[in-house]
């Protein structure tokens, strides 16, 4: 072991531990904590509102474009106790855009009749609303709105000022219209400085900003404006959202001098109503001295509208006439040209009639009317020679322009109805006498003239008509209004004569039947006038085609000559092919026919045997329908039988129970031991019948009963059960078609083998 000391190690000391990190670590957090809190932090804002209802700390919020942009951090009253002062923290990024152009205001549900406003607040509570603007001096102490700010400067619409009387029905948020369309609203009003005037404010948006010029007149279209009078009641409205929440309408006349367009800040009058603001065309009407007017302000109508009205009546410098100032409105100013007529409508009370009735209890008016023609020309003027009664319509006038010549009027006078069936097509437009009568002019709508041409009869049709005898009588009349003020009724016989054209001449006859002298006249023999009278008409398929114009006893004196006149486009009746008989009503159990006639009338039906013959005007007639009616169509047989048993004319002919055909007739067979049965098979069936088809009565019911098969009922149908029938079997398919005329045997019952009959014939579609 050894006493040497060992020698000393020696290390250098070091002069910081990791531990001194911790500390520096933590001081970079806490700065960084400091610079974040300090960067974020909001800015606050005082705002003083005029109370603090609906307004809490830390919950109500400040929104922007529907973003919240701060909340309610302190809520104080002001110094006075008059207001309430709210401290706002706002994110500092608006800090900019808070200048002496910025806005607040408090954000609240609203419910009114109006409307509903801040709904979106129900859920989340009321806020605060802010408007930002970089104009302007910054600042950080407001004072809250009532209402929100005008949106014209926001949007660059145009913001006006109108001056009223009265605020009237306008309130904030009422829309301004323009042709009823809204192109802004009022965004608020406040009494004048003077206190004379209220001035609403109102803004419009930009892109109905070049409307506005510095002629436009403002009204109040507020609520409903009723004018009028008992029998014209007008009530006026802008829309259903004007009659409740107020407003306002505005047109710029375009028949005047274009004018610029304005600025910002313009101010306008707003009158009460449409007709205060005047804004119409004004016309001079110079009427003559014989016509009162008395009322400045009698309106004027087209048609039935009011389109206008008088606003000032004197007499000329010249005292030759009374001249009436007028005002009418925009929508008729293209009928402000050269023809244009304007006359005075008032009550008048003759034997021909009631005019003007309506004036009675709603006043006199000034009638306006105008010619599509002078429209056209577009000769533009506004003063206008008045008339003292409605004049006849002008030739250029549309429509058919006619004369008649009579040898008086007869009734007729102006305004009696042009009828044509009992329609009304025209009127009388004038009249005048001369040497020979009198000549009326008449006028045709447009749309009628089409009805007349050269074959057209006209005929007096004013008053009424007493026709007939002890067995009945008739009252004819054309329209109530042509009882009262007479009437003219026409009819065209040949409607492909030549179309009438302007100013054509007729005749006017006294009566229907003495403008029928052209109708085509026959004579019709019967064995007794029972059934007949004058007037009875004549039918061909249910249609009218003629009429008994007289009924006169035979030279023999064995029977009556019914006169017939046919229309003229039925006049090919009167040919040697044709029969006549009286239709009567028939009553019974097999068959009930005509109960029409009970109420009508019995009448004389025609019905053509055959393809038109020879032209004929003597026939003789029967007082009921021919045994043996042939008809035009289809295919005839004969069905011979011992006796006529049930069959009657108009019973149906069956086919496997369908019905194909019909009995058409009867007669005894010569020698009369047997009876012939006429029977007409339509067209699409005549491939059913062949040269071994079986005929058999099928009137009744066949019943067979036997002791061990029991009993056997059988019928074509029910109608055959009740007014009998005739029906058919065909046994193969035919070769050929049987032709007309062809005999047949008709058998009492059918056989069994006829029943088994299938044959697939093929039927024309």
């Amino acid at each position: 072991m050894s006493d040497e000391p060992q020698a000393a190690q020696i290390r250098e000391r070091r002069r910081l531990t990791p531990i001194w990190l911790l500390p520096a670590i933590a001081l970079l957090i806490v700065c960084w904590l400091v610079w974040r809190t300090l960067s974020e932090a909001g800015i606050e804002v005082a705002v003083r509102f005029d109370n603090g209802r609906g307004i809490k700390v830390g919950k109500t919020e400040v929104v922007h474009n529907g973003i919240a942009i701060g909340k309610v951090i302190k809520v104080s009253p002001s110094v006075d106790l008059q207001a309430v002062d709210v401290k706002l923290e706002m994110n500092r990024q608006f800090k900019p855009l808070l200048t002496d152009k910025s806005a607040f205001w408090l954000v609240k549900p609203q419910v009114s009749f109006a409307g509903v406003s801040g709904l979106d607040t129900l859920v989340s509570g009321n806020y605060i609303a802010f408007s930002p603007s970089e104009k302007g001096e910054p600042k950080s102490q407001f004072i809250a709105l009532t209402s929100p700010p005008p949106q014209a400067e926001e949007s660059n619409g145009l913001s006006l000022v109108l001056r009223a009387e009265e605020l009237s029905s306008v309130e904030e948020g009422s829309p301004v219209y323009y042709r009823r369309m809204k192109v802004g609203e009022v965004s608020g009003y406040n009494l004048s400085n003077s206190g004379e005037y209220i001035d609403v404010h109102i803004y419009i948006k930009k892109e109905f900003s070049q409307l506005i010029r510095q002629n436009t007149r403002f009204w109040n279209a507020g609520g409903i404006d009723i004018s009028g009078s008992l029998t014209n009641l007008k009530v006026r409205t802008e829309s259903l959202i004007s009659i409740i929440q107020g407003g306002i309408s505005f047109y710029t006349p375009d028949w005047e001098d274009e004018t610029s367009h304005v600025a910002n800040g313009a101010e306008f009058l707003l009158f009460k109503d449409y007709e205060d603001a005047e804004a119409g065309i004004p016309v001079t009407i110079e009427f003559p001295l014989e016509v009162s007017l008395g009322n400045s302000h009698m309106p004027i109508r087209f048609h039935g509208f009011e389109v206008g009205r008088i606003t000032d009546v004197e007499v000329s410098d010249d005292l030759t006439k009374i001249v009436a100032e007028a005002t009418v409105r925009p929508e008729v100013q293209r009928a402000l040209v050269e023809g244009a007529r304007f006359w005075v409508v008032e009550p008048r009370l003759s034997l021909q009639g009631v005019s003007g009735l309506d004036t009675l209890l709603g006043g006199r008016y000034i009638a306006m009317d105008f010619n599509k023609k002078d429209v056209e020309s577009g000769r533009q003027t506004r003063i206008f020679t008045g008339l003292t009664q409605k004049p006849a319509a002008p030739e250029t006038a549309p429509g058919l322009h006619l004369t008649l010549t009579a040898d008086s009027l007869s009734g007729i006078t102006i305004g009696s109805p042009i009828l044509f069936r009992n329609i009304t097509v025209g009127t009388v437009q004038s009249y005048q006498l001369q040497d020979s009568g009198v000549i009326i002019q008449l006028l045709i709508e447009p749309r009628y003239k089409h009805l007349l041409n050269e074959s057209t009869r006209f005929w007096n049709a004013s008053g009424v008509t007493v026709e007939g005898n002890l067995s009945g009588f008739k009252i004819k009349t054309a329209t109530l209004n042509s009882l009262i003020s007479g009437g003219i009724e026409f009819r065209t016989d040949n409607p492909k004569a030549q179309a009438a054209v302007n100013g054509a001449s007729f005749a006017l006859f006294k009566d229907e039947a003495a403008s029928l002298d052209n109708r085509t006249m026959i004579d019709i023999w019967f064995e007794t006038a029972d059934g007949l009278r004058q007037g009875t008409q004549v039918k061909y398929r249910g249609m009218d085609v003629g009429l008994v114009e007289k009924l006169e006893l035979d030279r023999k004196g064995k029977g009556v000559i019914a006169k017939v006149s046919l229309n003229n486009e039925q006049s090919w009746l009167a040919n040697k092919r044709s029969r006549f008989w009286l239709v009567r009503p028939q009553l019974g159990l097999a068959s009930t026919a005509h109960l029409e006639t009970l109420v009508t009338g019995q009448y004389i039906n025609v019905q053509l045997t055959g393809e038109p013959g020879k032209v004929a005007t003597q026939f003789t007639g029967t007082l009921q329908e021919p045994d043996n009616q042939p008809l035009l169509g289809g295919l005839r047989l004969e069905l011979i039988s011992d006796r006529l048993g049930s069959v009657r004319r108009g019973n149906p002919v069956y086919y496997r129970e369908i019905p194909v055909g019909k009995v058409t007739g009867y007669k005894l067979a010569n020698p009369a031991s047997q009876v012939v049965i006429y029977v007409n098979i339509e067209d699409r069936y005549k491939k059913l019948v062949s040269p071994a088809s079986q005929f058999w009565n099928a009137s009744g019911v066949d019943i067979d009963v036997s002791l061990f098969k029991g009993a056997k009922i059988r019928t074509e149908s029910l109608e055959a059960l009740l007014a009998g029938g005739i029906a058919f079997a065909t046994p193969d398919i035919p070769e050929n078609l049987v032709p007309k005329g062809h005999r047949y045997w008709l058998a009492r019952k059918p056989q069994d083998e006829w029943l088994e009959w299938e044959p697939k014939i093929l039927l024309e579609p």
